[in-house]
């Protein structure tokens, strides 16, 4: 199956032999981009590979050679017609005093650090300014900016760098060419450093007036190296850098500990700076603390986020949360900027839902929060964690008509788990880690903080400020254990039993103990919500989605999930009341608020999914009929084929524009398999669920009870964040397209590929057939849209556009809109005259 999923840019990249760039080539290959991949000898490449050879060109480049460089260059521009970005990695490592460097080390060190980098810039900027684009990329390090002992002349070549871009961003900026610093802070577990230290430790001599401090030093670093950051930080910082719109002058990646320095380093006195390393590096028995120097309000909240696990943010920035941004900048948090505060708050529930880690939303006061409301909203009755964190107006303007301000706690209480003002800058980081542990323990959810101007513009020493640690638990708790066992003796009785799991079991990271316990039984599942795709629609175990095994099985087992209405309640006529319930869930409230329940546990999801599967193991007789899961899974075909009978598809004129039944037949067979589908709208969205497969975790994602339409592109950016390397395609109707279309321009800004497809139907289509229904043609009324061609909107914006009238074209089109590397919509015609019962014709739904 053809895959393409990211911007196709073509990149030059220098030492690809090993470490940073090696890895950077890799990934950008597996995402489907153009690498021209350079090291001294192609030789030394072997080690990169590509499915398809036309995205790898290997070339022989020694950054030394200005000949072999223009060579190099041309190729590239010979075979891929450009040079999108220029990824300057090449270098070399050096240690050992000063005074004993020999003429030749210093010479090479400064050819491939600083010099080669200058003469490949050089070859690549005609091709960058006659285009009128392109990105320089350019590997420092935190020596760049921090002297230590005994890296002198590596860190004289790293302020060259330094330096060199600083100067670049200033001459090429205005041919619309970015340039970006990667500054890799303390050691990364590469060959480069290795070897550098086991070199210096080699050249050292016993009679060196330096020998015994340079000896603990390197015998320091040695010990750090076992423990080092991971390089694939680094690579995803320069993908992240890439991405950006627009990108970061300077990105520093590392521990705290040391990205910590480098930001001290522009807050302390030169002197001050330069004698406080030379504490932490002497030979001395204690070291100094780091000082913490001044922050305020907003780098307080970010950095709490920030160490709370927080990588990105969505926003509107206004000035009431400029110090928020700012701080994100600073902290390393990505920064997505949106059209409108409702589908920031979608993106970020997106994704959450994906990664299972909380964004930040922040937003200006009072209209920019409210604008968000519906998409908060969402959250929270899908239980996503989120927090949403923003000033408000002034204490000195306080209840005399200051601008910007409104009870926004009164506001957010209905729509959030917790919600609290901090009135004391330095208790931000107190107040802001209680929004992290209640947004993420228990049910999950949205959390609020809000905080007056002046606290947030508060600045205040560092060290005045305590940071809470180990302030939220990580593991729920288990079922009572004589429940369990009945539980499951209920399940064992049972001919026909159902396992119908939820979120609850995706939230706990129950995907293993869940895969056991339905492979072992053999229990067929239902899989709802965040659950779905956990186990794979195809499963010969899945019963898929939709709940009309329920009215066939005599015991269920719900886990993690409520009973609400697009599960009929857990009543007649899908449940049996007399089969019996056991429910599983860690809010008491929600066990029984339906429908009577036979056991009641409460529990976190995975941890009772353990319980169950230990007690499995002991072994013991079950009672299911042998046919029961052939049936189960058996549904999910049956229900399509019913449902296209319904329509009558055998018997359409092919004349007319096609029924979205047979679009989503179509995305069915020709999506990749790890495809993750969003579905928005009325009947697009009912359709989209019952025909196609979640493959992967989220592979189906729909709204949820809330039963909010317009999610779509919010929710399709935040899978994209999350999940880079799947095809993320969202299925709309054109009604919930015109909800949310001007993000189509946030994907393009900020690089994210993806598919809008679009159901069009010139109109509202569901509600539309609901007028019919009820009172003819002649009823119809304010819920006819125009003939919109919404291809043409996304080559306005910058995405690749294409139209489609007939169910054959559908394939090819997708084909080529992944193809593109762009974010795409295929504008599907679809017949505005249909009927179909998909919804109102399930007699466990309430119109």
């Amino acid at each position: 199956m053809h895959r393409m999923t990211h911007p196709q840019r073509t990149w030059l990249i220098t030492g690809c032999a090993s470490g940073f760039g090696a890895r950077l080539a890799q990934r950008l290959i597996e995402r489907g981009e153009r690498v021209a991949a350079t090291d001294r000898s192609v030789d030394l490449l072997t080690r990169l590979h590509s499915d398809d050879p036309a995205r790898l060109l290997c070339l022989a480049m020694d950054v030394t050679d200005p000949d072999a460089i223009r060579r190099a260059v041309r190729t590239a521009v010979a075979h891929f017609g450009r040079i999108d970005v220029l990824v300057n990695n090449a270098g070399l490592g050096h240690g050992g005093p000063l005074e004993e460097a020999k003429l030749e080390d210093i010479r090479r060190l400064f050819d491939v650090n600083i010099i080669g980098m200058i003469l490949v810039t050089q070859a690549v900027l005609p091709h960058m300014r006659n285009a009128g684009r392109g990105h320089i990329i350019n590997l420092s390090s935190d020596s760049g900016v921090v002297g230590f002992p005994f890296q002198g002349i590596y860190t004289a070549t790293k302020h060259a760098v330094e330096g060199f871009s600083d100067c670049l961003y200033q001459e090429v900026t205005p041919f619309g060419i970015h340039v970006s610093v990667i500054q890799p802070c303390g050691m990364f577990k590469t060959d480069m450093p290795a070897s550098t230290i086991t070199a210096a430790r080699a050249a050292m001599r016993p009679d060196s007036p330096y020998y015994a401090r340079a000896v603990r030093m390197a015998e320091a670093l040695a010990a750090a190296w076992e423990q080092s950051s991971d390089p694939q930080e680094v690579v995803d910082a320069i993908i992240e850098t890439a991405d950006a719109n627009p990108p970061p002058l300077r990105r520093r990646v590392g521990p705290p500990e040391r990205t910590g320095l480098v930001g001290l380093r522009h807050r302390m006195p030169h002197e001050e700076f330069v004698r406080f390393i030379a504490s932490v590096t002497g030979d001395g028995a204690t070291r100094p603390a780091m000082p913490k120097g001044r922050v305020d309000g907003g780098r307080l909240v970010v950095r709490t986020l920030r160490e709370a696990g927080v990588t990105h943010a969505f926003t509107i920035v206004g000035g009431h949360n400029y110090h928020l941004i700012n701080a994100c900048r600073e902290e390393g948090i990505r920064v997505i900027d949106v059209r409108n505060e409702m589908h920031a708050a979608h993106m970020a529930d997106a994704y959450a839902r994906f990664t299972r880690r909380p964004a930040l939303l922040t937003v200006d006061a009072a209209p920019g929060l409210v604008n968000a409301v519906a998409g908060i909203e969402v959250a929270y009755e899908a239980q996503v964690p989120m927090i949403i964190a923003c000033a408000q107006g002034s204490l000195e303007g306080r209840d005399i008509g200051v601008m910007q301000a409104i009870d926004q706690v009164r506001l957010m209480r209905p729509i959030t788990k917790w919600q609290r003002t901090c009135f004391d800058v330095r208790r931000l980081p107190e107040y802001t880690a209680a929004a992290v542990r209640h947004a993420t323990t228990g049910r999950p959810g949205p959390a609020f903080l809000d905080f007056p101007l002046e606290v947030m513009h508060a600045v205040i020493e560092e060290d005045t400020v305590t940071f809470p640690r180990h302030y939220r638990v990580t593991v729920g708790p288990p079922g009572d254990p004589a429940l369990v066992r009945q539980a499951l003796d209920v399940i064992r009785k049972a001919r026909r039993p159902l396992l119908i799991v939820g979120s609850g079991v995706w939230w706990a990271r129950g995907e293993e103990e869940l895969r056991r316990f339905v492979e072992t039984t053999g229990i067929p599942v239902l899989s709802r919500n965040l659950a779905r795709g956990i186990i794979p629609d195809d499963h010969p175990l899945s019963a898929g989605f939709y709940p009309t095994p329920a009215a066939m099985a005599d015991a269920f087992l719900v886990i993690g999930t409520r009973l609400d209405w697009t599960i009929g309640y857990g009543r007649f006529p899908l449940f049996s009341m007399d089969a019996p319930v056991v429910q599983v869930d860690i809010h008491p409230e929600s066990i029984g608020k339906t429908r009577p329940i036979d056991i009641g546990i409460v529990g976190d999801a995975a941890q009772v999914l353990r319980q169950l599967n230990e007690l499995v193991a002991e072994g013991s007789d079950w009672a299911m009929e042998k046919e029961w899961r052939h049936i189960a899974h058996g549904s999910i075909g049956a229900m399509r084929a019913e449902t296209a009978a319904a329509a009558d598809l055998a018997a359409r004129d092919p004349a007319r524009p096609m029924h979205s039944i047979q679009l989503m037949q179509a995305l069915a067979d020709c999506l990749p398999r790890d495809t993750i589908k969003i579905v928005d709208g009325g009947y697009s969205a009912a359709f989209a669920i019952q025909y196609l497969d979640a493959c992967v975790p989220g592979g189906v994602t729909w709204v949820g009870s809330t039963g909010h339409i317009g999610v779509g592109l919010g929710f399709a950016i935040g899978a994209k964040l999350a999940h880079p390397d799947h095809p993320v395609v969202a299925i709309m109707g054109d009604g919930a397209f015109g909800l949310c279309g001007m993000e189509f321009d946030t994907a393009v800004r900020h690089h994210l590929p993806m598919i809008v497809v679009i159901a069009n139907d010139a109109g509202w289509g569901e509600t539309r057939d609901g007028q019919r229904r009820r009172w003819g043609d002649a009823a119809v009324i304010g819920t006819n849209l125009g003939p919109t061609r919404y291809d043409e909107l996304a080559r306005a914006l910058g995405g690749y556009g294409e139209r489609v009238e007939r169910p054959e074209a559908i394939a090819p089109a997708i084909r080529r809109a992944l193809d593109s590397g762009l974010p795409a919509i295929v504008d599907v015609r679809t017949d505005p005259e249909q009927r179909s019962a998909a919804v109102t014709g399930l007699p466990w739904i309430v119109e």
